[in-house]
C-alpha cells in the first residue's frame, strides 16, 4: 500500500471520519463515482449520495452493511486495515479523551455560567492544527496585548465560528478588551465580572466546508490599566499538532528565571512538569510543542 502522506496519516490517526475519508479519497485522485464502481466489484453496493455525506460529516455509517462498506472502501483507497472502521467506532463525544474547559481556563465551573447563548462546545467542530500566540510586556511588567494565530481545519461543513476565552492573571477591575481581528470579526461577547473572564466567539469570512482550513489572528489587549503577569499558558481540550507560546519582555523588564509547563489531561499521571527556558538577546522566551496532547501547556517567569 505504501507510506501515506502526512496529511492522510494524521487525519487517519485523529479524525474524525469525514475527514480522513475525504483525506484518503483526494489522495487517491478517485472520483465518488470511481470509488463506487470499485466498491461494488467487492460487494459494497453504496449510492453516492450516502458516499457523498459520509464524505462531507453529513451522515455517519452506521449499521453492519456500512461497516462492511466501510471496510471494503479502506482497501479500494490503499488504506491499512481498520483504518477507518476504527474511526466510525470511535465516541463521537465533542471533547473525546479531553479536558474539561474550566481545567483548560484555569477556571471554577461556575465562571462560565455568565456565557449563556455562546456554544462552549463549538470549537469540537474544528481540529486545532497549530496556534501561535505572543504575548507583548510592558516596562512595568504588565501585559500590554496577547496576539493569536490560529490554523484550523474543519470536521463537518457549515462551521463558521471559534470561540475565544481570555482572562487576567490577577483580580482588580481589569477589563479585557479585543482589540484587532483579521480574517474574522466579533460576535457575541460574554463576561464574567468576577473572574474578568471574556469569551468572544469569532465569526469567519465564510462557512467552511468538512476538511477545510482556515487561517485567522485576532489581539486581546485591556481597556484601562493592564495587569502585572508572570505566565502565558493555552489550554487544548483535543489534541493540536502544534502550539508555540511566546514572551516578548520590554528592555526595562526582563525576568530573572523562565519555566515551561504543563498540566495533562484530568486524571493522567504525569503532573506538572517544568524545565528552565532561555531569555535571549531578542528579550523573548518561548515553547513550541508538536502533537500536542489535551491539557494545558504554559511559560511562567520570575521577576526577581
Amino acid at each position: 500500500m505504501g507510506t501515506l502522506p502526512s496529511e492522510v496519516a494524521t487525519a487517519v490517526r485523529e479524525g474524525p471520519f469525514a475527514v480522513a475519508f475525504d483525506a484518503a479519497i483526494r489522495h487517491r485522485g478517485l472520483s465518488l463515482e470511481a470509488l463506487q464502481r470499485r466498491m461494488a466489484t467487492h460487494g459494497a453496493q453504496v449510492s453516492l449520495a450516502t458516499l457523498s455525506y459520509w464524505r462531507r460529516g453529513r451522515r455517519h455509517p452506521e449499521g453492519h452493511r456500512s461497516l462492511h462498506a466501510v471496510g471494503v472502501a479502506e482497501g479500494c483507497l490503499g488504506l491499512p486495515a481498520d483504518a477507518l472502521t476504527t474511526l466510525v467506532a470511535r465516541p463521537r463525544s465533542p471533547w473525546p479523551g479531553g479536558v474539561s474547559l474550566a481545567s483548560a481556563l484555569g477556571s471554577e465551573p461556575t465562571e462560565l455560567a455568565s456565557c449563556d447563548g455562546i456554544d462552549l462546545d463549538g470549537n469540537a467542530r474544528l481540529a486545532l492544527a497549530s496556534v501561535h500566540q505572543r504575548a507583548t510586556l510592558g516596562p512595568d511588567r504588565t501585559e500590554r496585548s496577547v496576539r493569536s494565530e490560529l490554523v484550523v481545519t474543519s470536521r463537518e461543513d457549515g462551521v463558521d465560528r471559534w470561540v475565544s476565552f481570555f482572562r487576567p492573571q490577577t483580580g482588580g477591575g481589569h477589563r479585557p478588551e479585543l482589540r484587532a481581528t483579521n480574517c474574522c470579526r466579533p460576535g457575541r461577547v460574554r463576561r464574567d465580572p468576577a473572574s474578568e473572564l471574556v469569551a468572544v466567539e469569532l465569526r469567519f469570512d465564510y462557512p467552511l466546508r468538512a476538511g477545510e482550513t482556515y487561517v485567522f489572528d485576532f489581539e486581546f489587549g485591556y481597556e484601562g490599566a493592564p495587569p502585572e503577569t508572570s505566565y502565558l499558558q493555552f489550554g487544548v481540550r483535543a489534541p493540536a499538532r502544534q502550539i508555540v507560546l511566546q514572551a516578548a519582555f520590554d528592555p526595562a523588564a526582563v525576568p530573572v528565571r523562565c519555566y515551561r509547563y504543563h498540566h495533562p489531561r484530568e486524571g493522567s499521571p504525569g503532573g506538572e512538569r517544568s524545565r528552565e527556558l532561555p531569555v535571549g538577546p531578542s528579550l523573548t522566551s518561548h515553547i513550541a510543542v508538536l502533537d500536542a496532547e489535551p491539557g494545558v501547556y504554559g511559560m511562567v517567569w520570575e521577576w526577581d
